[in-house]
């Protein structure tokens, strides 16, 4: 096989997950592999805690569609328990600054993408990026607007007159070749020690930290759309299937009955819908909405903010009146 079939014909790709997430990893690989029926894809899939079943699961899935899947055994005793986590953040997160140091020789480049995302079409164009001597290939995070006003603040506030852009770990591109020359595991566990663990969103935090002049930005609206986001700026779903290659779930998750949901969260569904874990998908999904008070709660909260404005604006009508009848009055 020559090196040009090589290049063209076949892609790498990392994820990390564990056994709870196992099915929705599920669902983003066969919108993946749907969407790429003349590549081979070789699945990295970063692990602590998969069964024999899940595993067999997922090795089933990508044989089903000519694809690999292999599998990489995560030591926790690798991380330390002063890095912090949290529900939305789990030790998983950090997985994938082990890529350097786990994945085969032979890998030059890998595009790394979390689980809670849709592929809508093809990677390929994304996947042969010109690296132009950079490390990574990344997007924009669509969450941040300017700068980051948290505990972070003093940590990125010297970078922003650089040209600092925070970008999301969600998805990107390696250059597994260079950076193997300068950086492994141990390089952002000494970094994130070094900052004392002042990080919230941990692995996206290091990689910000240590790579923000290292990465090249592509297009966040074509390559990972923060799906509540485009609900929010009217980016329709005709819109997002014309344009869009990736949407991502961030924060509130398609699946989860506790929120209150959007129409691009049927783009998730159509794709939960071809596999063997649907139904299981809307049994949770009806169980969680009928015991959760988040839609009352947000009513709630919307009618009281109604409220409170409405306060507010009787107090401006109040005063623009009495100011009226100083002005008619002369006094």
């Amino acid at each position: 096989m020559t090196t040009e079939k090589l290049a063209s014909n076949e892609m790498n790709i990392a994820i990390a997950l564990n056994s709870k997430y196992m099915r929705y990893a599920y669902v983003m690989l066969t919108s993946l592999f749907i969407q790429h029926p003349d590549i081979t894809i070789h699945v990295y899939a970063m692990h602590m805690d998969l069964s024999e079943s899940d595993r067999k699961a997922l090795a089933s899935l990508a044989q089903e569609y000519n694809n690999e899947l292999h599998f990489l055994t995560i030591n926790r005793a690798d991380f330390s328990d002063a890095l912090p986590t949290t529900e939305s953040w789990p030790l998983e997160a950090y997985f994938r600054l082990q890529l350097t140091d786990l994945l085969p020789r032979h890998i030059d480049r890998i595009l790394y993408l979390d689980v809670d995302m849709i592929i809508l079409s093809s990677l390929s164009q994304l996947y042969h990026e010109d690296f132009e001597e950079k490390l990574f290939c990344v997007c924009k995070d669509m969450g941040v607007n300017g700068k980051l006003n948290d505990i972070r603040n003093q940590l990125f506030e010297p970078l922003y007159n650089k040209g600092f852009i925070y970008f999301n770990s969600g998805i990107m591109l390696w250059n597994i070749a260079s950076l193997r020359k300068q950086y492994n595991f141990r390089s952002y566990m000494e970094l994130a020690a070094s900052l004392n663990y002042q990080i919230l969103a941990p692995d996206q935090d290091l990689l910000n930290y240590m790579h923000w002049n290292q990465v090249k930005y592509v297009d966040e609206y074509k390559y990972n759309l923060f799906a509540r986001l485009a609900y929010n700026h009217g980016i329709t779903q005709e819109d997002i299937l014309t344009e869009t290659h990736v949407i991502h779930y961030t924060g509130f998750k398609p699946w989860s009955g506790e929120y209150v949901h959007y129409d691009t969260e049927q783009l998730w569904w159509d794709y939960a819908k071809l596999t063997p874990f649907y139904h299981e998908f809307l049994e949770e999904f009806l169980a969680s909405s009928l015991t959760s008070t988040e839609v009352q709660d947000t009513m709630e909260k919307l009618i009281e903010d109604k409220r409170n404005l409405k306060a507010e604006l009787d107090k401006t009508v109040a005063l623009c009146q009495k100011l009226y009848a100083m002005i008619n009055t002369g006094t």
